[in-house]
C-alpha cells in the first residue's frame, strides 16, 4: 500500500530535471496542459506514479494545475493542518507577496521548528535561482500560506530536519520514475492494482561543469560526458552510435570539429566551460 514516503521518493528521483525553453517539462505534457508553470502538474504527477491521484484530485483525476483552485478543495476536505506541524508527505502552499492568492506547491521531505525541507517542481535552483526544474529546497515558514495532509493510505510519524542528510537512500516505489546516468526513465508498472502512467517524454538531466577535466579523459564514464556526447550528436557531429557517456575518440574528434566552428582551439582531453555550458544549453 503506498505511503507519503513512496510519494517522497518518486519526487526525489526528479531532482536535478532542468526545464526547457518556455517552460518546457513533462509533467505539464502529461498533464495536458504543456509549456506552462508546473509546479503543481509536477506534484499531480508524483501522487500519480504510485496509484494515489485521487488523494489530491482537487481539480481533474489526475490532480491539479492551478493551486488558487486547489487550496479551497482541501480546506473542504478537511486537511489543512498547522504549519508548524509540518512533516514528510504534506503539500507546502506559498503566497510569496502576501496578497492572499497562492502561488506555489511543495512537497515537505522533512521540518522542524527552524525550517523544513522540500521538492519542488517549476523551483529555482539553490545555487543558480535562474535555473527552474526540480530541486530540493530548504525554507522558513514565512511564506507558507497553508500545510496539506492527504489521506495517505498509511499515515506516517512526523518526520525530523534531513540538514544533517546528505543523500536520500530510500528506494523508488513501484511505477515510479528512476533518475539513472542523468536520465529520467520511466518504469510504468501498478500499485494497488492502478496501472501507473509515467510522461511520454524522456529528459535529459545535465550536471553542472565538473570540478576535474580528467572527467573528459577518454575511457571516463560520467554524465559530463554523456551531456557532451547528446549535444554533440544533436548537432549532428557524432554518431549516435558513441553516444554512451564514456568517452572515446570519435566523442574527442566530434569536439574538434565542433570548437573549430566556434572559432576556439583548446588542448587535447581538454573542454573550458565555455564550450561545455554551450553544448549543455542545447540540451
Amino acid at each position: 500500500m503506498a505511503t507519503a514516503l513512496d510519494v517522497l521518493n518518486v519526487a526525489r528521483m526528479q531532482i536535478g530535471f532542468h526545464e526547457g525553453a518556455i517552460n518546457e517539462n513533462p509533467y505539464g505534457d502529461w498533464y495536458g496542459i504543456p509549456n506552462a508553470p508546473y509546479c503543481a502538474m509536477g506534484v499531480s504527477w508524483c501522487f500519480a506514479q504510485v496509484g494515489l491521484s485521487h488523494l489530491i484530485a482537487a481539480q481533474t483525476p489526475k490532480g491539479f494545475s492551478y493551486n488558487p483552485a486547489a487550496l479551497p478543495w482541501f480546506q473542504r476536505q478537511g486537511l489543512v493542518v498547522n504549519k508548524m506541524s509540518m512533516q514528510m508527505g504534506d503539500l507546502v502552499f506559498y503566497d510569496w507577496n502576501s496578497d492572499g492568492v497562492v502561488d506555489h506547491v511543495e512537497i515537505c521531505e522533512a521540518a522542524s521548528p527552524g525550517g523544513f525541507t522540500t521538492i519542488g517542481f517549476n523551483t529555482g535552483s539553490p545555487n543558480d535561482p535562474t535555473k527552474e526544474g526540480c530541486w530540493r529546497v530548504h525554507r522558513n515558514y514565512l511564506f507558507v500560506m497553508a500545510v496539506v495532509r492527504p489521506k495517505y493510505p498509511v499515515p506516517l510519524k512526523p518526520t525530523t530536519s534531513v540538514a544533517t542528510s546528505k543523500k536520500a537512500t530510500a528506494g523508488v516505489a513501484a511505477g515510479a520514475t528512476a533518475l539513472t546516468g542523468g536520465m529520467l526513465v520511466t518504469h510504468p508498472g501498478t500499485t494497488n492494482g492502478t496501472t501507473v502512467t509515467s510522461p511520454s517524454k524522456t529528459v535529459f538531466v545535465a550536471p553542472p561543469f565538473p570540478s576535474s577535466q580528467t572527467s573528459f579523459a577518454v575511457g571516463q564514464t560520467n554524465d559530463a560526458v554523456w551531456t557532451v556526447q547528446k549535444a554533440l550528436e544533436k548537432a549532428g557531429l557524432l554518431p549516435k552510435v558513441y553516444d554512451t557517456g564514456t568517452m572515446n575518440i570519435q566523442t574527442e574528434s566530434a569536439l574538434v570539429k565542433y570548437e573549430k566552428k566556434q572559432g576556439i582551439t583548446v588542448a587535447k582531453n581538454t573542454i573550458p566551460q565555455i564550450i561545455y555550458d554551450e553544448l549543455k544549453g542545447t540540451l
